[in-house]
């Protein structure tokens, strides 16, 4: 019987780079799975599909290159750099998905304050929701105005939810973001007109919501600073009601 041959420096670098192949395509299947999961509105997921494209016409031209030019190695990184690649579309296409969205429009909303004034707010609303009922998004009509002599616009916005939480880092309490804004009619001077208060750790927050609608009691908002606001605190505590409308199809 004839010994088995001694494996050859070319037999250890065809193992070596398909180990690191493997490596690359699990390493960038995960990335692609966990990018997708947290970058889950469509345009911030299409990042993740133009990265895999560029790899992949990264590692055909250095296939190429290295064809042309005979040298081994550089097949092999371009092994390395396609892996990577295919492995991002994998784990984007292939890993865990949320819950899909369920968009409504001509719902209803209304705020009733209780300090620093006693008033009323309605006008429609738009929500996104999920039919298990455990995330949403709420918007207000921006035309809303308060029931009080200087009649001004107001503008409210909430969210809770891991997909909204992970989306954009803003103050929360108990995982709920709030805002709300009031706008005077008119507007004197180049100074912004529109007082901000939004929820914060500190803030009093009770809320009840499913995929219908839902309510949130508030009190001890904090100011919202920016070249949009005025920076002024109100001492503001109230409620907010809404219904959401037949989703969308």
């Amino acid at each position: 019987m004839n010994a088995a041959a001694a494996p050859t420096a070319g037999d250890r670098g065809r193992v070596l780079a398909r180990l690191a192949a493997a490596g690359a395509f699990a390493v960038a299947a995960i990335a692609g799975a966990y990018l997708d999961w947290i970058w889950w509105p469509v345009t911030s997921g299409l990042t993740i599909t133009l990265a895999a494209i560029a790899l992949l016409l990264l590692g055909g031209i250095v296939a190429l290159v290295g064809r042309a030019i005979g040298r081994v190695t550089v097949r092999r990184i371009a092994l390395v750099v396609l892996a990577l690649g295919i492995g991002l579309l994998a784990g984007q296409n292939l890993g865990p998905s949320r819950e899909p969205l369920l968009q409504s429009f001509g719902g209803t909303m209304t705020l009733r304050l209780e300090s620093p004034v006693v008033a009323v707010a309605t006008g429609t609303a738009s929500c996104t929701s999920v039919a298990s009922g455990t995330e949403f998004s709420v918007t207000g009509d921006p035309n809303m105005r308060l029931d009080t002599p200087d009649n001004p616009f107001v503008m409210v916005y909430a969210n809770a939810g891991d997909r909204w939480q992970v989306d954009r880092d803003t103050p929360r309490k108990n995982g709920v973001r709030l805002e709300i804004g009031a706008t005077l009619p008119l507007i004197t001077g180049d100074k912004p007109s529109t007082t901000g208060m939004r929820a914060t750790e500190s803030s009093t927050l009770e809320l009840a919501f499913d995929d219908q609608g839902g309510s949130i009691s508030f009190a001890d908002l904090a100011a919202m600073s920016g070249p949009d606001f005025t920076g002024e605190s109100l001492d503001v505590a109230g409620t907010i009601q809404w219904t959401c409308g037949a989703p969308i199809q």
